[in-house]
């Protein structure tokens, strides 16, 4: 009886992380670049109104402000990353 509530718990357990799997929308075409910085080279555009899965973020100082920047998984299953310039996350992106 117990076993079979422990294995219910787990299941559960995953199926709500894989439910708040985090991802960034861009609303704009938006360069994907190979690092977290605009002098990296540009290896693809994001398409607007996808979602890209996203694990994590850094911020990078531009001018004096704040860039964010979104490290995304490709099709490809590749990783690239685009600003919060035309791009937002679902809230849940952790900073990596």
């Amino acid at each position: 009886m117990h076993l079979a509530t422990i294995r219910l718990f787990i299941v559960l357990s995953i199926a709500i992380a894989i439910c708040e799997a985090s991802y960034v929308l861009c609303h704009q075409r938006q360069p994907i670049h190979t690092c977290e910085s605009m002098s990296c080279p540009v290896i693809s555009d994001a398409v607007t109104h996808k979602r890209y899965p996203c694990d994590c973020f850094e911020i990078e100082i531009v001018s004096g402000k704040k860039q964010k920047w979104y490290r995304i998984e490709l099709p490809n299953g590749h990783h690239g990353y685009v600003t919060n310039d035309n791009c937002a996350s679902n809230g849940n992106v952790p900073r990596c």
